[in-house]
């Protein structure tokens, strides 16, 4: 019997993606998906154009955002799914954010300057192709300018987390981004939490549930390059299935596809069933109701 699959996790050139909002759902229709949602980094500017596209070929997008948060020293990400795009707090919340994506950006550049490294802004910027900047755009920019050979390359060398060269984003709690994502009217849920350290998951969960998360990924896209890691995937999305049961939470998933320049995972990689939607769409009613 044939089960329609869906995509909960995907990103746009509006934010650090490699693909237009209309491209990605073009892709979603020939790959057969039902439906998928743009769930770009602290943007929704893609989400009108994609849901158009998304009429027009008859793929359901549900309107998205990732939010980055911080807990215990490291980055918890928080997808904002089903959320209102006319939303007056998420759009201002996002411009903050934006905003402070672009003083870290100036930062970093102005390190790897320091370092014999030379980018401007404004190079970053032409990259970035009027999206929100992102570390993948210095990359990029780091390429042009003959500092790498490849974006990887220069993830690996200058702008991955711990490099002299990194610089972190202010730090909200998760509280307060389940709070943004709640007031704009969308289900909060835990993102790919197979990448999240076993202490640090431990101590999030019982916060998260107090806070209001409505859902949690329980299949998640794996880099290609890492096949090792399955047995390790698997086992988090069996743990992740048993705590949403357990907790009454909705179960989603997505590929987390960036492009196959940035991660080298494929749009729907993770197989994520048509039931997950529903049970996604139930909950969330269930929360609004």
């Amino acid at each position: 019997m044939f089960i329609p699959e869906i995509d909960l996790h995907l990103h746009s050139n509006a934010s650090d993606g490699t693909e237009t909002p209309s491209v990605l759902v073009r892709m979603a229709s020939e790959l057969g998906l039902a439906a998928i949602s743009l769930t770009d980094h602290d943007t929704i500017e893609g989400v009108a154009e994609a849901m158009s596209e998304g009429e027009r070929l008859g793929v359901e997008v549900i309107p998205g955002i990732e939010l980055n948060s911080f807990f215990m020293g490291r980055p918890v990400h928080i997808l904002g799914l089903l959320i209102d795009p006319a939303s007056d707090s998420l759009r201002d919340f996002a411009a903050r954010r934006r905003e402070a994506r672009l003083v870290r950006a100036r930062e970093m550049i102005r390190r790897l300057a320091e370092a014999g490294k030379p980018i401007d802004m404004d190079l970053v910027l032409k990259t970035a192709e009027g999206g929100i900047v992102g570390r993948v755009h210095i990359a990029r920019a780091l390429v042009q300018r003959g500092a790498a050979a490849s974006v990887s390359e220069a993830f690996k060398s200058y702008v991955r987390r711990g490099s002299p060269y990194y610089v972190s984003l202010d730090k909200p709690t998760p509280e307060q981004v389940i709070a943004v994502i709640q007031d704009a009217g969308g289900i909060a849920a835990l993102a790919h939490p197979i990448f999240i350290p076993d202490d640090v998951l431990t101590s999030l969960l019982p916060i998260i549930l107090s806070a209001g998360i409505g859902a949690v990924e329980v299949l998640c896209g794996l880099n290609k390059d890492k096949a090792q890691d399955i047995e390790k995937h698997l086992q988090r999305c069996s743990e992740m299935s048993a705590f949403a049961a357990e907790h009454n939470l909705a179960r989603c998933g997505g590929s987390d596809y960036h492009g196959l320049s940035v991660k080298g995972i494929r749009l729907g990689s993770a197989h994520v069933p048509i039931q997950f939607l529903e049970e996604l769409k139930e909950k969330h009613r269930a929360m609004q109701g």
